[in-house]
């Protein structure tokens, strides 16, 4: 079965733009034919890949959704956490349980009552619309894939007209468009249980053959693969800068040009983080660490440039709109995003990150927010970049990385090293290294003689820490097993968590080392806005838990 949708932008969606309860794309420089066979068409339309991340959002207006995506993640990973129901931000952080410690032994379920599973299938309708946490990540992703398909059409046009080197301006083009098509199938097949292979919107057909999340983490692979041929091809010239700087938006640190061989390398440090990712720590083999290491093994190094989401003074005329940013969704003044007390009990004694980056909350900790789970507080408040911070702004401040990052990549290695053995030194060296560039002030620890079990503790720290809002929290949390359920052994220990004074017979909340069973999906449910429309065929994939 074949399902027909318009062959512009505003309906590239998979079949679900313009309905009720669901989202809507914004897309207000909706192109011509025409116009993409001029240059500067072409590369506005390019530009134009991170615009798909702005829908109207029922009940809330235009949204930047890849925000809520990112928002998510974090809450899930408990770097962060946002009490709210906008945008069914708090289902994913639904943890079932939290265990006081002895003498308490309190066990306090989650005052929904229900597991996370539970809540956000409940919202899986159309009828839920801003509820629906399911469906974010899946619309902005697809969004995206469509307007690359697109671009790769144009972008082969026999009619396209280029000036100077044609062949660059051309190649850099498509390199795009791969990139992010990889990028897209990569989230998506590491996000939800299925997903759809749609490479041909542009003759405005998608299909209903939902295939396995591991088949479209391959997919993703294969796209980034293109883009990785094409860009060994390139070589960095004027005219290859001239386009890099007119399909990145100025926000995005445009001047700060990923060359071909930075961008093959960031692919290389993708590929390692969808292999990692997608595997639970407890099961890999000796030969899986091998292919960790031989692709980060090729991947980003430190002084490599990565695509980045900023914003625009005031957020006039960039994605943010001075609120949808991580940085943004931090501040004080918003009050939509606070760190968890589990992140900051990662830091080591001593480093200086800490002492930059925390504060006291202004007016006293934050206390189990609306009543909707004791994981909701925290005693301290991210400091403003403006402030000398690097995690929040009141003043659209700052950029993050949308892609990979040399840290990540060192880190990825680091991990193979020490789980397997092999160079736990080697991996304690890579450690110190990116502790010294971040300005930790934290004492090496190569040649400390550390155990493996310590060596292991130390570098789960400094994956937290280093790594702070570059969308690696819950890969991270689900791959090591910590939100698997604690009856099947998952959960975290002498977890600090905030607990009211009333549940410890005082006043004054505390701090307590306590158990988190927080029994989270794996992989999600394809959402209903999508099936309602393109119900999976025959012999698909398996789409709910």
């Amino acid at each position: 079965m074949k399902k027909y949708i318009s062959l512009y932008i505003g309906l590239l969606m998979l079949g679900w733009a313009c309905q009720k309860s669901t989202l809507n794309l914004i897309d207000p420089n909706n192109p011509t034919p025409s116009s993409l066979q001029t240059e500067a068409g072409i590369e506005s339309f390019a530009m134009g890949v991170v615009e798909k991340w702005i829908a109207a959002v029922p009940g809330e207006g235009n949204t930047n959704i890849y925000q809520i995506v990112l928002s998510m993640h974090s809450n899930m990973g408990d770097e962060d956490f946002s009490p709210w129901a906008n945008w069914g931000l708090r289902y994913p952080a639904n943890v079932n349980t939290i265990t006081l410690p002895s003498p308490y032994n309190t066990v306090i379920k989650n005052p929904s009552g229900f597991t996370q599973q539970g809540i956000m299938e409940a919202e899986n309708s159309r009828q839920a619309g801003e509820g629906n946490a399911f469906q974010y990540e899946w619309a902005v992703c697809y969004y995206m894939n469509a307007q690359c398909n697109l671009l790769l059409l144009a972008a082969n046009d026999p009619a396209l007209r280029l000036s100077g080197d044609t062949a660059t301006k051309k190649g850099i083009l498509r390199a795009w468009a791969y990139w992010w098509k990889g990028f897209c199938y990569s989230r998506i097949g590491s996000m939800y249980l299925a997903g759809i292979i749609n490479d041909n919107p542009a003759n405005g057909e998608t299909n209903n053959n939902f295939i396995s999340h591991d088949s479209i983490v391959a997919e993703g692979n294969a796209n980034f693969d293109k883009a990785k041929a094409i860009l060994s091809t390139l070589n960095e010239n004027a005219d290859y800068d001239y386009v890099f700087e007119n399909i990145i938006p100025s926000f995005n640190l445009n001047t700060q040009i990923v060359t071909p061989a930075m961008w093959i390398r960031q692919i290389y440090t993708f590929e390692a983080r969808n292999y990692l990712v997608n595997r639970k720590v407890a099961t890999m083999t000796a030969g899986d660490w091998a292919t960790v290491l031989s692709l980060a093994g090729s991947g980003m190094v430190q002084g490599d440039y990565s695509f980045m989401f900023g914003m625009n003074a005031g957020g006039v005329n960039d994605l943010s709109n001075n609120f949808y940013h991580p940085f943004a969704f931090h501040s004080y003044g918003s009050g939509f995003a606070w760190v968890s007390e589990r992140l900051i009990q990662d830091y080591q004694p001593g480093d200086k990150r800490f002492s930059k980056n925390f504060e006291s909350y202004p007016g006293g900790p934050v206390v189990n927010v609306r009543n909707r789970g004791i994981q909701f507080g925290t005693r301290w408040n991210v400091i403003d970049i403006e402030n000398g911070g690097s995690y929040a702004t009141d003043n659209s401040i700052g950029s993050i990385s949308i892609g990979g990052t040399w840290e990540e990549n060192s880190l990825m290695i680091a991990e193979a090293k020490i789980r397997t053995g092999s160079d736990i030194n080697g991996g304690l060296v890579l450690i110190d290294q990116i502790r010294d560039a971040q300005n930790s002030g934290l004492a090496h620890i190569e040649n400390t003689g550390l155990t493996q079990a310590a060596a292991l503790a130390q570098f789960r720290s400094e994956r937290r820490v280093s790594l702070y809002l570059r969308g690696l929290a819950w890969y991270d949390a689900r791959r090591w097993g910590v939100t698997t359920a604690a009856a099947s052994g998952g959960g975290r220990t002498n977890a600090n968590v905030l607990v009211p004074g009333n549940l410890v017979g005082g006043t004054a909340a505390v701090i307590l080392p306590c158990t988190i069973d927080y029994d989270y999906m794996d992989y999600w449910d394809v959402p209903q806005n999508e099936l309602d429309f393109n119900a999976a065929g025959p012999g698909s994939a398996p789409i709910h838990n």
